[in-house]
C-alpha cells in the first residue's frame, strides 16, 4: 500500500469536529463534501452513544476515490472500502453508483478500544450499526434470498478467523448479513454488556472449538440453540 499522503495527488483537504477528509478536486465527493460531512458526523455519534464507546483522541482520515479502478491504482486494493487501523484512516470509493459513507468504517475504527475479534462479530457489529446490508435491502431479506438459492448456514463453521475467510467472495452480502442479523440477535436479546464480553473474547488466534465454548460460557446457550432461535425470528 501506498503511504497515506500519497494516495491522493492533488487531493483537496477537508475537516469537521472528528473527520479529515482528503476528496480529488471536482469529483462528486467533493461537490457533496458538506453531505459526506453530515452523514460521517451523525454516524460517529451514533456509534459512539449505543456502544457506549470513549471517543478517540483524534480524527477518522477519510480518502475517497472516484472509482474502483482509480482506488486500485492509488492504494493496491479496488474492494469499495478499508479501514486501516494502524493509520486510522479509511479509504473508500465514492461516485453516483457507490457512495461508501455511514457506520460500517468508522465502526471497525471506533471499537479497536474493545480489540479485533474473528470477523464474524467484528464485520458483524459493523453491519448491525448499519442496519442494513451493503446493497440496502435488510440482512434477514439477504439471508432469506440466499437460502432460497441454496445456500446453507452453519455458525460453527465461521466461529473461527479461518472460516470466515473462507466463505466464497461471490457471496459476500450473504455473510455479512448472517454476521449483521446475528450480532443484532446478541445485542437485542442478551444487551451490550453481553456482547462486549463475546466480542473481546473472540479471539482471531483461538480455534473454532475454543470460540465456541466461550460464546456457549458468556451466553450461557449451546451454540445450536442460539441458531436455532436467531433464525427462526429470520424466518417468521
Amino acid at each position: 500500500m501506498l503511504p497515506a499522503r500519497q494516495d491522493l495527488a492533488d487531493a483537496l483537504r477537508y475537516e469537521s469536529e472528528h473527520y479529515v477528509f482528503h476528496v480529488e478536486e471536482n469529483s462528486l465527493a467533493d461537490k457533496e463534501i458538506e453531505t459526506i460531512k453530515s452523514r460521517q458526523e451523525s454516524a460517529y455519534a451514533k456509534i459512539i452513544e449505543k456502544l457506549e464507546l470513549t471517543p478517540p483522541d483524534k480524527k477518522i482520515i477519510y480518502y475517497f476515490y472516484p472509482s474502483q479502478g482509480k482506488k486500485a491504482e492509488l492504494m493496491g486494493d479496488g474492494w469499495y472500502g478499508q479501514s486501516i487501523y494502524n493509520e486510522f484512516t479509511v479509504h473508500a470509493v465514492y461516485n453516483e453508483q457507490d457512495k461508501v459513507v455511514g457506520e460500517h468504517e468508522d465502526t471497525h475504527l471506533l471499537t479497536l478500544e474493545l480489540g479485533l475479534p474473528i470477523s464474524l462479530f467484528q464485520e458483524g457489529l459493523a453491519e448491525f450499526m448499519v442496519g442494513k446490508s451493503m446493497f440496502g435491502k435488510s440482512h434477514d431479506a439477504v439471508i432469506k434470498s440466499g437460502l432460497e438459492r441454496g445456500l446453507t448456514i452453519n455458525l460453527k463453521n465461521l466461529m473461527s478467523q479461518q472460516g470466515w475467510l473462507d466463505t466464497p467472495d461471490k457471496e459476500a452480502k450473504f455473510y455479512y448479513s448472517i454476521a449483521g442479523s446475528f450480532v443484532a440477535y446478541i445485542f437485542n436479546n442478551f444487551g451490550l454488556e453481553t456482547l462486549n464480553k463475546i466480542y473481546v473474547a473472540m479471539d482471531r488466534k483461538n480455534t473454532k472449538e475454543e470460540n465456541i465454548g466461550l460464546l456457549e460460557s458468556i451466553t450461557g446457550q449451546k451454540i445450536d440453540n442460539l441458531e436455532t432461535s436467531w433464525l427462526k425470528g429470520i424466518k417468521a
